[in-house]
């Protein structure tokens, strides 16, 4: 069975402005043959060195994604390469390569003319068996007609938009080691993964992911990262090697708690143990370390939980109290982003709120199928105001939902209180009753609708009839 492939991340690239770009280097340079038409391949010539003349959106594709890798100077491909791909397409499209000659390699590859049309052709289909990517389409019948087989081969991208059918596709090849040096590469080809990147360039303590280092790891939030990524993005700092050794020989005086032999009854322990007055939460932020997550819990009066979970299975190994460990998540975590991952104050809503406003995106028409509407809203009216203090004060108490639900917390929600305290949380945009506490740790609300009928605006369509 073929496996559908489900690419990085949408984005239709047909007209990618080199202004958009932050940071971005120099375009490539174009000459008046090629401008007029998508070329086989981008001349080899320094970048810059010649007067930009017409540029075609293809070329602005390449010069888009090539300013987006870092430390890598691409050239045209070999000719042989170039042609083994065209070979395996059936000679159905003109074909751009790249190359850094140490292990990466892209091809655009535009559907020729005289390409064959099919008349039965319903829909794209693209997928991987036995890790072999295959091209082709689902007929009226919605039966799979494979076209192309494409061995060794990845799909990064569809530079000239999702919704172009056989049209423009972008492949890759690339070995781990080369990947492993530049870990840009495979976001550089997507609107939402460049975002991504000028989100992790934006703060320099953030590092790209690598399976089997060590880091301190929190859920964040925010404008930016709303574009690319609909629930909390799980940001990574890299720990050195002097402070792995300084983090084992503080986890040596631990604490651990006797008789958790599950999760369930971790998370009972802390409930019991916090009380009613201020319950013990996670904070957001973990420790990844020699195969074990040490996941930070706490409260002003316990500050220092820790479970303890086999990174590999996720099973529970232990509950352990180290205020130590704890604190240095604290710390690097505000070093990063300028946020304290301090403690929920479950009695937060207890002071009367003075105003609260809400940023929700909502498809207005009936079949969903438009761009969404960014539908604003600020209410100071005393008796809404005091239905959501209600509504929130109940979620804080009730206690955190494990974990993210794969729910798109998209609509940001910002309190300001009488005394001049503010939060912000963000709420899921589906039928999902929850939201991300300062974009990092999950409750439920209750009912949509009784949040819709507090923003009767903003969330109009979510009322219930």
């Amino acid at each position: 069975m073929i496996k559908s492939l489900n690419l990085f991340v949408p984005a239709v690239l047909a007209a990618v402005m080199l202004s958009t770009v932050s940071c971005a280097k120099a375009p490539i340079s174009i000459d008046s043959e090629s401008a007029s038409s998508f070329p086989a391949a981008v001349p080899d010539m320094p970048l810059g060195t010649e007067p930009v003349q017409t540029v075609s959106p293809l070329e602005e594709y390449l010069s888009v994604v090539e300013s987006y890798i870092d430390d890598v100077i691409f050239q045209t491909a070999d000719e042989e390469d170039v042609r083994q791909l065209s070979d395996k397409l059936q000679g159905h499209y003109e074909i751009t390569g790249r190359t850094d000659g140490g292990g990466l390699e892209y091809y655009v590859a535009v559907r020729r003319e005289d390409a064959p049309v099919y008349d039965d052709y319903d829909s794209l289909n693209v997928g991987e068996l036995d890790a072999q990517l295959y091209v082709g389409y689902y007929d009226q019948n919605s039966d799979p007609v494979v076209l192309y087989e494409l061995g060794g081969y990845s799909l990064l991208d569809m530079p000239f938009g999702y919704d172009t059918g056989l049209d423009s596709f972008c492949f890759g090849k690339y070995d781990d080691d080369a990947l492993t040096e530049n870990p840009s590469f495979l976001y550089a080809f997507s609107q939402s993964g460049r975002d991504t990147l000028d989100f992790l360039k934006s703060r320099p303590e953030l590092s790209f992911y690598q399976e089997g280092q060590s880091y301190v790891q929190f859920y964040y939030q925010d404008e930016s990262t709303i574009k690319f990524y609909s629930e909390p993005y799980t940001c990574s700092i890299a720990l050195t090697g002097a402070e792995q050794e300084e983090l084992r020989q503080k986890l040596e005086t631990s604490k651990t708690e006797e008789g958790i032999g599950s999760f369930q009854e971790a998370m009972t322990f802390m409930r019991k143990r916090g009380g009613t007055k201020d319950g013990i939460y996670s904070t957001g932020s973990s420790l990844l370390l020699d195969g074990h997550r040490y996941k930070s819990f706490g409260s002003s009066e316990f500050p220092g939980y820790l479970m303890v979970l086999d990174e590999e299975t996720g099973d529970l190994l232990s509950l352990e109290y180290n205020e130590d460990i704890c604190r240095f998540l604290r710390e690097k975590v505000k070093a990063a982003v300028g946020l304290d991952y301090g403690y929920v104050d479950s009695g937060w809503f207890k002071t009367p709120l003075k105003s609260a406003s809400i940023a929700f995106p909502e498809y207005m028409g009936i079949s969903g199928a438009e761009e969404a509407q960014l539908r604003t809203q600020t209410i100071e009216d005393r008796t809404k105001l005091d239905a959501l203090e209600k509504l929130m004060d109940q979620a804080l108490n009730n206690g955190e939902v494990y974990g993210f639900s794969a729910c798109p917390y998209v609509a940001p929600v910002d309190f300001v209180r009488e005394d001049g305290e503010t939060l912000r949380i963000f709420v899921a945009t589906d039928s999902c009753d929850s939201m991300a506490y300062e974009g990092r740790i999950s409750f439920e609300y209750g009912r949509q609708a009784d949040l819709a009928a507090i923003f009767d605006e903003a969330m109009v369509k979510r009322l219930e009839e």
